[in-house]
C-alpha cells in the first residue's frame, strides 16, 4: 500500500516565508499553479506557522478589501494547521481532509514538512488505482474467457 510519502516524493516543496506581502505570495501562487502555499518561519531551521490558500485569498483579502500589496500575509493566513504524516495512507488523509473541510495538507515526517497534498492529488491517485482494477479484471475475463 501506498504511503503520502510515496505521492509526493518527486515533487518539489513550493513555500513563501512569513512576512512577505499577499500580492507576492498570490503571484507565487499562480506563477506555480498551486491553490495554497505553507508559511514557513525562519529561526534554527525553517518552521511551519501557518497556510494560504485561494480561500483565504478570497475570504479574507478580497471580500474584507484589504490592500493586498502592504498587508503581510501573516495577517491573514490560517494559523491552525492541520498536518499528517508521511507514512499515513492516501485514504486516511481524504477522510482527515473531508472531515475538517480541507483541500489541501502539509505532509510531514516527524517535525519536517515534506510537501502539500491536495484533494485533486489524492482523486488522481483513486482514479489511477482504479484504472489498474478495471485492466486487471479486463486481462482476467480475457484470459479466462
Amino acid at each position: 500500500m501506498k504511503t503520502l510519502k510515496d505521492l509526493i516524493k518527486d515533487r518539489p516543496l513550493h513555500f513563501v516565508k512569513s512576512g512577505m506581502m499577499i500580492i507576492d505570495v498570490a503571484k507565487f501562487m499562480g506563477l506555480h499553479n498551486i491553490g495554497a502555499v505553507p508559511v514557513l518561519e525562519q529561526s534554527e531551521k525553517l518552521k511551519l506557522t501557518g497556510i494560504f490558500s485561494e480561500r483565504d485569498l478570497v475570504r479574507k483579502c478580497i471580500a474584507k478589501e484589504i490592500d493586498i500589496f502592504k498587508t503581510p500575509v501573516d495577517e491573514v493566513m490560517t494559523r491552525k494547521v492541520i498536518v499528517i504524516e508521511s507514512h499515513d495512507s492516501p485514504e486516511y488523509c481524504l477522510q482527515i481532509m473531508k472531515q475538517e473541510k480541507i483541500r489541501h495538507i502539509p505532509v510531514i515526517d516527524g517535525q519536517d514538512l515534506l510537501g502539500i497534498i491536495s484533494m485533486r492529488d489524492l482523486m488522481l491517485y483513486d482514479m489511477t488505482l482504479k484504472e489498474e482494477k478495471i485492466e486487471m479484471l479486463n486481462s482476467y475475463i480475457q484470459f479466462n474467457g
